[in-house]
C-alpha cells in the first residue's frame, strides 16, 4: 500500500482543523472560500492561511518534500507571501513578513514533518503523519485591479520509499 495525503487547514484562535477542499484567499479566516463572497479590498491583504498534508495509508519513508506556486498568473500588484514549518498562531490580514512563494521546484520550500524532522517514517513513535504548515497570503497593492484574483495551483511534491 502506498501513502495517500490529504490537505488540512487550520483556522481559528482555537486552531480548528478542516480538510481543504481549496485554498481560496479572502477577507474572512474560514476554510474552503467562495472568494466572491469574501473579496480582498484592493492595497490591503487576505487573512493568512495555514495549511499542511496528512498522511494515510502504509509507506516506509516520505522525505523531500517541496512546496510551491506551479501555476497561476498574478494580477498587477499582487503577490503571494510564503512560510515553511510556520508555527501556528490565529490568522488574520496583517502583514506575516513572509517572503514570495516560490513558482519553480528548483526553488520550492523544504517542508519538514510537523514534529520538525526532515523526513516522516510511517510508524516510528511520536510521528504523527502530518507535515509542517505551510503559511501563505495574497497581499496587493492601490494597483491590484478589483474583481477576484486569478486561480492558482499549488504543489506539494516528495518522495515516497
Amino acid at each position: 500500500m502506498a501513502a495517500t495525503f490529504t490537505w488540512k487547514e487550520s483556522n481559528g484562535a482555537g486552531e480548528v482543523e478542516t480538510t481543504a477542499t481549496n485554498i481560496n484567499f479572502g477577507s474572512v479566516d474560514s476554510p474552503n472560500l467562495v472568494p466572491g463572497s469574501n473579496a480582498i479590498t484592493i492595497n490591503t491583504n487576505s487573512f493568512s492561511k495555514y495549511i499542511r498534508v496528512k498522511f494515510t495509508g502504509t509507506w516506509s519513508v516520505i522525505s523531500n518534500i517541496k512546496f510551491w506556486k506551479s501555476a497561476g498568473t498574478l494580477l498587477t500588484g499582487e503577490t503571494v507571501k510564503a512560510s515553511a514549518n510556520a508555527t501556528y498562531v490565529t490568522p488574520s490580514a496583517s502583514s506575516t513578513g513572509d517572503s514570495d512563494c516560490p513558482t519553480a521546484v528548483g526553488s520550492a520550500l523544504a517542508i519538514n514533518s510537523a514534529e520538525g524532522a526532515a523526513t516522516i517514517v510511517y510508524g516510528a513513535s511520536g510521528v504523527s503523519g502530518y507535515t509542517g504548515y505551510v503559511r501563505l497570503q495574497i497581499q496587493s497593492t492601490a494597483s491590484t485591479p478589483s474583481g477576484s484574483g486569478n486561480q492558482k495551483t499549488f504543489t506539494m511534491q516528495y518522495d515516497e520509499s
